[in-house]
This record gives C-alpha cells, sequence and structure tokens, in this order.
C-alpha cells in the first residue's frame, strides 16, 4: 500500500472565530443585504480596486456562519465559496484600521492546500481590508487578488482603506434609508417620495453636480415652499431658483434672494436652521430655511429654502432635508475620493506635477505629432545642483518644500500647451509645444536656468540652488520615449559635468557622442552585474629604500573579451550609471578582504597600509565612519593599514557629517589623504578645515620637471613646502621617469608612485613582489 503525504490530505485551514462571532452576525444579519440582484455602486468599487493595485480579481465578501457570500465581485464569476475555504474569514480578525496581506500563497501554511490556490483561480496574491462600522465587528471584506505572488506600495494601501471606507459607508446608508423608511411611512406620501428621490439620486447620479439637479428635479411642490436653490460650493454654479408651481409666485421672492446674497456672512453653519426674512423692516413674514452640505468638514453645497410664515414649517421638512444632505454627502465623499485616487495615479504625490507614466505617455503623443521635417517641440530635462545639500543640511522637510517651491517656478514658466513631470528626486521634465526657432528655445531655458538660481525664502532660510538644463528637439515620429528622455539626461550631464554652461542642447554630434556612451555604460552595468571586476594594487615606493612602502587598491573591470578596462575610461559612465556609492563598498569589503586573507604579509612591512578611494557623496553619509570601522574590527584588521583618498574638487567642506566621519577616522588610526592635490580649489582652507596627514601630489606638476619647466617646477616646491610645513606625509602620483623621482626627492617627498616602479598589477603578483622584498631584506640583515 502505497503512503500518502498527510498535508496533501488537508484541503484547507479553516480560520478561527471572530471573539464577538454572535455579535458580528448578528450585525450582518441587521443589513439584511446577503442577498439581492449586483449592485453597481458595490461593482465599481470592486472594479476601481482592481484598477488601482493592477489586480486580475476584486471581491467584497460577507461571511456568515459557514458561507461567504461575494456580494460583488471583478474578474470572476464565483458568487460564494463555503466559509472554511474563505481568505477573508481570516481578514475579519485583523484589527480596526489593519488589512491582511499574503504576498505568496504557496508559502503560507494557512493557505497553501487551499482549492482556490490548488486549483482554480490558482490564487497566489491575496490583500483584504475588513469592513466594519469601526466597533471591531466586521461583516466581511474587500479584498484583491491575483494569480501571482505580490505586494503593494503604502499608497495603495491607503486606497484599498478608502474604497473599503466608501463601500461600508454605502452599505450603511442602505441601512438608514430601509430604516428611516420605515419609520416614515405612515408620513405624508410627498416625504416618502422626496427621500426616495434623494437615495436614488446617491446611488445612480454620476457627479455630486448631477446628484444636485436630480434633487432639484425632484422637489414636490407638496412641500409649500415658495422658492428653492441648491448651489454647489465647489464649483460656484447653482441649479437656478425654482418656484413653487402650485402657488402664486410672490413678486418679493426675488428681492428676498438678493438680500441674502449680498448679506455679509451667509448662514451656512454646522447644522441646518430656519430663520426669518424680509423685505422690509417691518415685514418678517417669511420663513428661510438652509440646509448645508459637508464633508470632511468642509461646505460643498447649500440646499435654500423659502416658505411663507403663515403656513408654520413642518418640523418634519427640516428632518427630511437633514437626510437629504446626508445622501449628498455620500455622492459628494465618493466623487472626491474618486478624483483624488484618480490624481494620485496621475500625479506627483509631493509638488502635484505629472508623474512618470502620465509624463511618458503625453511625451510619447507629443513624438507621435511630430512633424519631422518642421519640429516645434522640445524636451528638457531639468536637475537640481545643490538639492542633495539642502537635504543633508538641514533636513528632507525642507527639501520637500523647496521641491514644491521649483514645481511652482516651474509651472509659471509652462505654458497651457505644456507639461511638466517629476521623474524622481530633484529631476524634472518639461515638454515644451509650438517652438519657433532655436533661438526662443535657448530664450526658455536661459529663463528657467536664472528663474531657479533666485534665492528660495523657505521660513527663516534663504536657500540658493542651481540647475543644470539638459534639451533635445522632438524631431523624429520613430524615435521611442526612453530614447529621448535618455538623450536629455546625457545632454544635462554634458552641463552637470562642466562641459557645458547652464544648458545643453543636443545636436548630431553630440548624440552620436550618447550613443557611444550608451554603449559604455551598457558594458559597464553588464560587467559591474556579472561581478567581471577586480582589485589590482600599484606598489607606493620609499625612494631612500628603494622598497614597497605601501599599495593603493585601484577598482577595475574586464569586458567579455578579457580585455581590462582601466578607471579613466570609466569613471563618468560608473557616475552616470550612479553606482559610484556601490562600487566604493564593494571596493571597502574587496580591500577587507585582501587585507585579511594576506594580513602576515603585509605586517611584515613596517606602516604598510593600502590606499582606498572614497567618494564624497558616501563621505558625508551620517555614521559612515562608524560602520567601517565596525567591519574593521569584525575583520581585526587594524585601521592603521587603511588610508582614505578623498579628491579635493569634490569636497563639501561645509558639511558636518563629513567633518564628523573623518575626524572618526583619524581617530580610530586611520589615515587620510588629499588625492589629486592641487587641481582643485581653495587648497589651504582643506588643509586647516579638515584632519588630513597626507597629500599626494597630482602627475600633472611632475610634467614639466623633464624639460625644466620653471613654473611648473616653482609650483610643485610650493606644493611640497606647504606639506613640509604642515608635518604631511608626502606621495607623488605619475613618476615615470628617474630624473622626476630625484626632483622629488630634493624636495622632501620620498614616497612615490607610477609606472618607474611598476604598474598596478593582480594580488598574488603584487604580495609575492612584496615577500620577495621582504625576504631579500632579511637575507640582507643576515649577512651583515
Amino acid at each position: 500500500m502505497n503512503k500518502v503525504d498527510a498535508a496533501s490530505l488537508i484541503v484547507s485551514v479553516p480560520a478561527p472565530l471572530h471573539p464577538r462571532e454572535e455579535e458580528r452576525i448578528a450585525r450582518l444579519l441587521g443589513y439584511d443585504i446577503l442577498e439581492g440582484t449586483d449592485d453597481p455602486i458595490l461593482d465599481h468599487i470592486t472594479k476601481l480596486a482592481a484598477e488601482i493595485t493592477g489586480s486580475s480579481i476584486s471581491l467584497i465578501t460577507l461571511i456568515d456562519d459557514n458561507k461567504q457570500w461575494i456580494r460583488s465581485r471583478y474578474g470572476t464569476e464565483l458568487r460564494e465559496t463555503s466559509r472554511e475555504d474563505s481568505f477573508c474569514s481570516y481578514t475579519i480578525l485583523e484589527a480596526k484600521d489593519s488589512e491582511l496581506i499574503v504576498n505568496n500563497t504557496l508559502e503560507d501554511k494557512r493557505f497553501i492546500n487551499n482549492k482556490y490556490v490548488t486549483g482554480e483561480p490558482h490564487i497566489r496574491f491575496y490583500a483584504g481590508i475588513p469592513l466594519d462600522e469601526g466597533d471591531g465587528l466586521p461583516i466581511g471584506s474587500l479584498c484583491v487578488i491575483d494569480q501571482k505572488p505580490g505586494s503593494l506600495s503604502q499608497e495603495k494601501i491607503k486606497a484599498l482603506h478608502s474604497l473599503a471606507a466608501i463601500a461600508m459607508d454605502y452599505i450603511t446608508i442602505h441601512r438608514s434609508n430601509r430604516e428611516l423608511t420605515s419609520l416614515l411611512i405612515r408620513e405624508k406620501q410627498v416625504y416618502s417620495n422626496l427621500l426616495r428621490a434623494s437615495t436614488e439620486m446617491a446611488i445612480t447620479a454620476p457627479t455630486f453636480d448631477d446628484a444636485l439637479h436630480s434633487l432639484i428635479d425632484h422637489l414636490d411642490p407638496n412641500l409649500g415652499y415658495l422658492s428653492c436653490r441648491i448651489r454647489n460650493m465647489q464649483t460656484g454654479g447653482t441649479t437656478g431658483i425654482i418656484y413653487n408651481p402650485l402657488l402664486p409666485k410672490d413678486p418679493e421672492l426675488n428681492l428676498l434672494w438678493g438680500r441674502l446674497d449680498s448679506a455679509p456672512q451667509h448662514p451656512t453653519g454646522d447644522a441646518s436652521k430656519t430663520e426669518f426674512i424680509s423685505t422690509g423692516e417691518l415685514r418678517p413674514e417669511y420663513s428661510y430655511l438652509v440646509v448645508p452640505v459637508r464633508i470632511r468638514d468642509r461646505l460643498v453645497a447649500v440646499i435654500e429654502l423659502i416658505y411663507p410664515d403663515h403656513r408654520k414649517m413642518d418640523p418634519r421638512i427640516r428632518e427630511v432635508f437633514d437626510i437629504m444632505a446626508t445622501n449628498l454627502g455620500i455622492v459628494a465623499e465618493r466623487e472626491l475620493v474618486n478624483l483624488e485616487l484618480q490624481r494620485k495615479a496621475t500625479h506627483d504625490g509631493l509638488t502635484g506635477a505629472a508623474n512618470r507614466t502620465v509624463f511618458m505617455e503625453q511625451l510619447g503623443r507629443a513624438i507621435a505629432t511630430t512633424d519631422p521635417s518642421n519640429p516645434s517641440s522640445a524636451l528638457l530635462f531639468v536637475d537640481l545642483d545643490g538639492f542633495k545639500e539642502v537635504n543633508d543640511n538641514f533636513g528632507h522637510q525642507i527639501g520637500d518644500r523647496l521641491l514644491i517651491e521649483v514645481t511652482q517656478r516651474l509651472k509659471g514658466i509652462c505654458r497651457g500647451e505644456d507639461l511638466m513631470g517629476r521623474l524622481s528626486g530633484d529631476e524634472f521634465v518639461l515638454i515644451s509645444l509650438g517652438i519657433a526657432d532655436r533661438k526662443a528655445l535657448e530664450q526658455l531655458l536661459e529663463r528657467i536656468h536664472r528663474n531657479l538660481a533666485m534665492p528660495f525664502a523657505l521660513g527663516e532660510l534663504e536657500i540658493r540652488i542651481g540647475s543644470s538644463i539638459g534639451c533635445c528637439m522632438l524631431d523624429s515620429n520613430e524615435i521611442s520615449t526612453s530614447e529621448i528622455v535618455r538623450r536629455a539626461e546625457e545632454a544635462m550631464y554634458l552641463v552637470k559635468t562642466g562641459k557645458r554652461k547652464h544648458y545643453c542642447i543636443a545636436d548630431n554630434q553630440i548624440i552620436k557622442e550618447f550613443r557611444f556612451r550608451h554603449d559604455l555604460d551598457r558594458l559597464i552595468r553588464d560587467s559591474v552585474k556579472e561581478k567581471r571586476m577586480f582589485i589590482a594594487l600599484q606598489p607606493i615606493i620609499d625612494f631612500t629604500t628603494g622598497a614597497i612602502a605601501s599599495a593603493e587598491a585601484l577598482f577595475r573591470i574586464v569586458d567579455k573579451q578579457g580585455t581590462v578596462l582601466e578607471a579613466e575610461s570609466f569613471m563618468e559612465s560608473l557616475d552616470r550609471l550612479r553606482i559610484l556609492p556601490k562600487i566604493d563598498d564593494w571596493v571597502f569589503a574587496e580591500t577587507l578582504r585582501i587585507l585579511q586573507a594576506h594580513l602576515q604579509e603585509f605586517s611584515a612591512t613596517p606602516d604598510f597600509r593600502i590606499s582606498i578611494n572614497v567618494n564624497p557623496t558616501i563621505l558625508v553619509t551620517h555614521g559612515y565612519a562608524m560602520i567601517c570601522l565596525t567591519r574593521l574590527e569584525e575583520a581585526k584588521i587594524p585601521p592603521s593599514m587603511l588610508r582614505i583618498e578623498i579628491v579635493e574638487s569634490h569636497l563639501q567642506t561645509n558639511n558636518p557629517w563629513l567633518l564628523e566621519n573623518l575626524n572618526e577616522f583619524r581617530k580610530a588610526g586611520v589615515h587620510i589623504a588629499i588625492d589629486d592635490f592641487g587641481t582643485g580649489f581653495s587648497n589651504l582652507q582643506y588643509l586647516t578645515a579638515l584632519p588630513i596627514d597626507t597629500i599626494k601630489i597630482d602627475k600633472s606638476f611632475l610634467k614639466g620637471i623633464i624639460p625644466g619647466d620653471k613654473h611648473s617646477n616653482d609650483l610643485l616646491r610650493a606644493i611640497t613646502g606647504i606639506g613640509q610645513i604642515f608635518n604631511y606625509t608626502l606621495i607623488a602620483e605619475g613618476v615615470e621617469q628617474e630624473s622626476q623621482a630625484k626632483y622629488l626627492a630634493s624636495l622632501g617627498c620620498t614616497l612615490m608612485q607610477g609606472y618607474l616602479y611598476g604598474k598596478p598589477m593582480k594580488v598574488d603578483v603584487f604580495v609575492k613582489t612584496l615577500n620577495s622584498q621582504v625576504h631579500t631584506s632579511e637575507n640582507q640583515a643576515v649577512t651583515k
């Protein structure tokens, strides 16, 4: 007899009962909605939930004693299931304002053997929101389902909660209306008709304004009013003033409406109220009923009626209109939520600019309608200079406010048919249509640059930033949106890197260069992804002994043909691809591995250390030094065996985290070097402001030594003199000739690095060279 796996016998893992199950069931039955025809409003909610989350199925379910009723569905014809097979029976156990998310049913023991997981519809992802009145008695859930594993962003989860709240409000108002109808069944038929019209309005009116007009159309003249109007406070529109056809028109009604409109403050408080009004001081003979419609503490509409005083207005009229105002509020809330959801789907949540999806769609349309023989539209790519520093120095709240202000300035420059979007972070894009000629385009670009260069007043702060703007004409309707954006972005980078000033318009030569850089970027990206990279060590020699004193770790990439690429050929690619921080972290980890693997060999050379280059953007990260020092400690590597090199031209000396990190490194024993010294700005400022101990002299200052260039030699002499004044270690880079080495030594610079002493070499070759040097020294010592 074959053995049967016990797990295969499990059909489902039923959810436990709700802790207040009897009360919950009573609440559910009180709604009296388990059976009935399909509801278009609930169906609209499930459809919207599926579209917002990108799910194939969406349901509104109700859970009774032993069955799951599917009250509304999208993407399936399923109408009911057993309770034990129901995912939603778990959802109703969730706390208030919570949700049940199952990212992969095949990894959840509660559902892995569920019949709807193993069979149709093959559920792999589930997200459910409980339906309750906020008192912990859920009657069911709003859920979305998909056939592949997934997850939801916080924004989409919030949207599901909003839709669940609307569904629950809708179900509740149905119950309220039924209860109210039963109470008023003995009242005048006119009230019943009006309430029915109000309920239908809340269900069927496609827009809030339609609901207001529907109400005015169903206003029964038997209510006894003289005149009525309803105003939409959101649009400023009105249904118009209507008069009761059953009563003679009072000639003073127009004067009454005029007096109400000219009052300093219109009586539109939080509750309906009745007051006397008149056209003259001696004739207070009219009753005026005003009923405000509010949602979220916001006045959205006003219902106003004028009655003859002698009628002594029936108090039930106010009750009916209060209920109508509630129903109108439901319509307004539904419309507002739909508008908010639509806006979130199409606009950036922070700035209100078009988001990437919408912008790329509009860009595609602009490309499709381009006339290649007469291009008149352009794509602008705007990147903010200095935005990261604002975030680092003043916090994300100020950074967010700055982005909002930038958006407003850009919108002020855009014309009506232009479109502005925010791609990410501090990157903005604009489609400018109807550009007359290149001069007009340049004027637009210059105007944007000047506008963004003006100071931003953010509270008590005055913030100044710059901008780098790339631009590309839409001159073909066969180019892809991603390619045109890439061209504009590449043009922006030419400004960012100082190769253009303020802005750059991509021409044919630039586009050709783009393609070359694009191919290079792809090669670099693939190489990094496939880990085709290694560390080469270049020796740093002590001129006085001729021995290796230390080394610099140099990052190298290997292409698919096995060719080793040096840093000069791909550093800009790493910057464009925005993976320099990732590479620096890899270099740090690999250097630790090398030090750890050869600690004994390296320790045989006194004061041996390996230099690594660290991108300044990492050095301004709060806590970076402590993370690195912890990793050194865990690897049992003395901090003194590490030297950090930073390029002076990229430093932000006013950044507090930079100083904190460098001080932490120095305190622990890590050496700090200024790389390419003399090529940046404010050199002396760095020497006094930063805790450095080493200066690396750039190779450009060595070129004049051989021909006897007095100017270059004087600069070199000045640099070495400064280093000696501050008692810094001096290392010369790019030493290729013996005459250069001797001249440097005569100036007091005895540590040298360059092809004269050795090219960058693989780690095993370097270690072998170092070992032979150590053995030679030991043999010489023995001989002596």
